[in-house]
């Protein structure tokens, strides 16, 4: 099942790659900070016959809604706020949702910090929902104080490794070997963890990488002993910020993650800050992201009409009840 763009959802298209400098474009000028503001992982949303991100320009505000089976029904939600922020782009967007779900229901999905009280003001309820982390790829050449230490000891730890490092750019005839290590890190995030980890977004990341220009979703991959030991995705969210969209590394070789971060983050050095989401509530993952100091945390809002839990019926779903 798909949604057919009629009715509430007609003027909405699919989010494809043609939609990449329009969506660019706006998000430049409204300064947004969030790492869901980043193009590929929208991409990475759609799950065909569950999920769908759509899309449309309100004015001079990018729109993305995100379409999803919801208990076997189909429910809108607005999946980020407009960019640039827009009272009247916004309102019109919920309008549209509430009108597709008939109830009022509908949410504001992620909304920048900036953007917060904008968004309240209109009589939406906002709350924080997840804090993520900014870096300035200036701090990590030399790695030298007390500060990085816990970095500097780990990278260590890879490069003395007897087999030797090689790091390489990502093309698409890599696709199959990180497709490898990835059932590989699936099996053993699994037994330790009783998760999958992510795997969706990072088997979509590896397609995408061959249908986006470089500076918007770049690969990165790191060679130990001659086999592939990890890969890392990521690129622009506009100009002076990047996103750290996707990685996984072989977890058995001490101290790789922490390698792997550093050197991707070497490698965004035409951004001033990196955005690498949030820990996602995983204690290893905080103290990884910890340990680099971040110099900044960006607080990721959600919106919602009613408290969780209540219901207005809207007044075609009365007429059905009575």
């Amino acid at each position: 099942m798909t949604p057919a763009l009629t009715g509430s959802l007609e003027g909405l298209k699919h989010l494809d790659v043609d939609d990449l400098e329009s969506f660019r474009a706006a998000v430049e000028a409204g300064r947004q900070t969030g790492w869901k503001y980043y193009f590929p992982y929208l991409l990475s949303l759609t799950r065909p016959g569950l999920r769908a991100p759509l899309y449309v320009r309100e004015g001079g505000s990018a729109c993305v809604f995100l379409w999803q089976l919801k208990e076997s029904r189909p429910r809108l939600d607005l999946y980020l706020a407009p960019a640039p922020m827009d009272a009247a782009a916004l309102r019109r967007c919920i309008e549209r949702a509430n009108d597709f779900n008939d109830d009022y229901s509908a949410r504001v999905m992620r909304i920048d910090e900036k953007d917060k009280d904008t968004v309240a003001a209109t009589g939406i309820e906002v709350r924080p929902r997840k804090r993520q982390y900014i870096y300035a790829t200036r701090l990590y050449g030399t790695l030298s104080g007390k500060r990085l230490y816990t970095v500097r000891r780990n990278v260590q730890l890879v490069e003395r490794l007897s087999g030797g490092v090689e790091i390489r750019p990502y093309s698409s005839s890599h696709a199959d070997e990180c497709h490898t290590l990835l059932t590989q890190w699936r099996k053993a995030h699994r037994t330790s963890h009783g998760t999958l980890g992510g795997v969706g977004t990072s088997r979509r990341a590896i397609d995408l990488a061959a249908r986006l220009p470089e500076d918007v979703l770049r690969g990165e991959l790191i060679y130990i002993d001659g086999r592939l030991a990890a890969f890392s995705f990521g690129g622009a969210i506009r100009p002076g910020l990047a996103a750290f969209f996707e990685r996984k590394c072989d977890g058995d070789i001490r101290g790789l993650s922490y390698y792997q971060l550093r050197s991707f983050l070497l490698g965004l050095q035409a951004f001033d800050r990196v955005n690498d989401g949030s820990d996602a509530g995983r204690p290893g993952l905080r103290q990884l992201k910890d340990s680099f100091r971040p110099v900044d945390m960006h607080v990721e809002y959600r919106g919602n009409q009613l408290r969780r839990g209540a219901r207005t019926a809207r007044p075609a779903q009365l007429a059905r009840l009575t």
